[in-house]
């Protein structure tokens, strides 16, 4: 046996993780229950206001509005939808300006994957290396989070303050709640008009994009760069045409949108802040402020990727896509984001991240991310997974088969974990982190993930040889992504060296 200090914090280390692990599946279901009776409350909500005439006073205030004006409008050219914005001159050279103090540059539509401007490097960077630290233009918390989080820091435990006008926003301390309410003020006017409704993040995302661009209206663009980075003209640099986007998705912008400008004129009937009668744009301006959140925000997930929220990150939203990316982002305190290098980058070379679930076939890959981003990924693993010969076929097919499994695997794992079958959740988990390994690039947060799960079902079931190797593994991806100083790296890392001790001492014991 280990020495009894040893043993008992391994142990208590594995019996304070799945506990905590089991905790966070059941919170996780409740949360998901809250959130659909939200939206089917949110859902009557809008049904009541249609029956009140809220939609008709809408059109008549910012017409058209009817389903075959916004059909229209998505059938028109990529590169003449409304409310598109091309680049000058001077808006690149200050996005030059903001990304050359991180050794970034902009490369020219074309010259990067993704076949739009991107973000290429101009000096080598190291693997884990930060290669963009930078806080959200606009931000909010997600729905089921709602009263959980501080909406200035996103931070979670003890009492929170409730703004007495919206019932709403939520913070920590009253210090937070006085930084925040230069962004919540005119967010709070709105919501204020839903009470006790709360819309969904992307409606109080573009609330809050909104009062941004009021408050910017007339004024001179900010001299830092930094801050410039965060202004209303890059942020309205970024692409947010209608034209391309799905028929349906217009349809339901155009609706959110007007959803907005009635709430917005309500406000401003009210004496709640949005006075004057430039405070309610064209609904088909919204609808396209709508389309370039749908394009550029980022989810703003916890280290163990559950979204928390979504913000407006114009400096990073520069990063293409790519299947095979070469950095990652995490997100700290009020909603940061940090973006690291995942393999060492040499000067010149492109910083891509993934768009969407890498773990799918490529098929399933370039539908999503033409329906959700409007472009064929052509990286070259799409390219070398989709070429028209038997054996690529075979592959992809086998892949389709892999990923569905890889659900299966991770769903029946946390369900072992909430039910405290060890052994069923050790099979499955190892199961997991083989079929992810196979499916999943090397650096992939995601993967980190998995191994950390295995290793630690490892160390609780005594395999420890096999959970120094997953802890091992998974150590080496997290620190990638998030830095050696992060919590769950530091846990671990912690881990690992508890593991090893262990083992050491058995294998002492054994050889004696």
């Amino acid at each position: 046996a280990a020495p009894a200090h040893v043993a008992s914090r391994v142990e208590a280390m594995s019996e304070f993780t799945f506990e905590r692990l089991a905790v966070a599946e059941r919170t996780m279901r409740a949360d998901e229950q809250r959130e659909a009776a939200r939206a089917a409350a949110e859902e009557a909500w809008v049904d009541e206001r249609v029956a009140e005439g809220e939609s008709r006073r809408v059109l008549e205030v910012t017409p058209p509005g009817d389903a075959a004006h916004w059909a229209e409008l998505a059938a028109r050219p990529v590169d003449g939808g409304v409310g598109e914005r091309k680049p000058d001159s001077t808006g690149t050279a200050r996005w030059h300006e903001a990304l050359a103090p991180w050794g970034l540059t902009l490369a020219a539509a074309g010259a990067v994957g993704g076949g739009g401007r991107g973000l290429v490097t101009t000096r080598s960077f190291k693997r884990g290396e930060v290669l963009m630290r930078v806080t959200p233009a606009v931000a909010v918390v997600s729905g089921r989070h709602l009263s959980s989080r501080c909406h200035h820091s996103h931070a979670t435990g003890g009492r929170l303050l409730v703004c007495s006008r919206c019932g709403c926003a939520r913070y920590c301390s009253a210090d937070h709640q006085r930084a925040a309410w230069a962004g919540h003020r005119d967010e709070c006017a709105l919501l204020a008009q839903t009470r006790p409704r709360v819309p969904g993040q992307t409606v109080r995302l573009l609330a809050r994009l909104l009062a941004l661009l009021r408050r910017s209206a007339g004024a001179p663009p900010p001299e830092d760069a930094g801050e410039w980075a965060r202004s209303a003209a890059a942020i309205l640099s970024l692409s947010h045409q209608l034209g391309g986007q799905p028929a349906e998705r217009c349809a339901e912008f155009g609706e959110q949108a007007g959803m907005v400008c009635s709430l917005i004129q309500e406000a401003a009937r009210s004496g709640g802040g949005w006075a004057g009668s430039s405070s309610c744009p064209p609904q088909e301006e919204v609808a396209s402020l709508l389309s370039l959140l749908s394009l550029n925000a980022h989810a703003i997930c916890d280290a163990e990727l559950q979204e928390i929220g979504i913000g407006l990150y114009p400096l990073a939203a520069l990063a293409n896509h790519d299947c095979d990316p070469t950095a990652a982002q995490s997100f700290g305190a009020a909603g940061k984001l940090t973006l690291r290098a995942l393999r060492p980058l040499a000067a010149g070379e492109a910083v891509t991240i993934g768009y969407v679930d890498l773990a799918a076939a490529a098929s399933e890959r370039r539908q999503a991310l033409r329906s959700s981003y409007l472009f064929t990924c052509e990286c070259r693993a799409c390219e070398e997974a989709l070429a028209p010969t038997p054996a690529a076929r075979k592959r992809e097919a086998a892949r389709c088969e892999a990923a569905a499994s890889l659900r299966e695997e991770q769903r029946a794992e946390l369900a072992a974990i909430d039910a405290a079958d060890w052994e069923a959740a050790l099979r499955r988990s190892t199961r997991a982190a083989e079929i992810a390994a196979s499916l999943l690039p090397p650096g992939a947060p995601a993967l980190g993930l998995q191994l950390l799960r295995a290793g630690k079902l490892h160390a609780h079931c005594g395999s420890l040889r096999e959970s120094v190797g997953y802890l091992r593994r998974a150590t080496e991806v997290l620190q990638a992504v998030h830095g050696e100083a992060a919590p769950l790296v530091r846990d671990a890392a912690e881990m690992l060296r508890g593991a090893q001790l262990e083992l050491a001492y058995g294998d002492n014991s054994a050889a004696s």
